[in-house]
């Protein structure tokens, strides 16, 4: 899959950005952040007032690991029109269920001029390409997953690549939300 995400921005003239994954700053201002240091901080070395001292540290200065590529992506797409990042980031939110991961791959494309419409348009061709491309290239694997754990995930795959995906405002899916009682 991860060739298949390679394959399908390439193919399209996208750049691949590398971005860095220890960083001075906090691309999203999402969340808690995991931090990199080689300070002993058994006895780390303090400022006057009490703060720990980073300028003792390895980077001079507080570093943690990213949680997105944007920023840089946001700048590469400026210089060279369509870029996009795909690589591990990292979240330290202290929740431990399977929606919350502390480190996964994350795909982020940047388009300069891109208007909403197009960015929708991206998303599904890229989603219905990828869903293509895992029955054509990795069947073996979703017919174990389709065995073993979810009986309809073939059925439901292909019915991604059958209709077109739906759009709607905000305020039209909060409204559909409000019928079902999801909010």
């Amino acid at each position: 899959m991860s060739f298949g995400i390679h394959k399908y921005f390439n193919d399209r003239g996208f750049y691949y950005l590398h971005t860095h994954i220890i960083t001075g700053s906090d691309a999203e201002g999402a969340g808690a952040m995991f931090k990199v240091t080689t300070m002993d901080m058994s006895n780390p070395p303090k400022n006057p007032d009490g703060t720990l001292n980073y300028k003792e540290d390895f980077f001079g200065k507080e570093t943690n690991l990213t949680v997105s590529g944007q920023l840089e992506g946001e700048l590469g797409a400026l210089a060279l029109g369509q870029v996009y990042t795909f690589g591990p980031t990292f979240r330290a939110e202290n929740s431990n269920t399977a929606r919350h991961l502390a480190e996964f791959w994350m795909i982020e494309p940047e388009m300069a001029f891109y208007e909403l419409d197009d960015n929708m348009d991206l998303v599904e061709d890229m989603l219905k390409y990828l869903v293509t491309y895992a029955l054509n290239n990795c069947l073996d694997d979703l017919e174990f997953l389709n065995k073993m754990y979810d009986n309809e995930l073939i059925t439901r795959l292909k019915g991604i690549l059958d209709q077109p995906f739906v759009r709607l405002t905000y305020t039209e899916a909060v409204e559909i939300l409000k019928i079902q009682k999801k909010i």
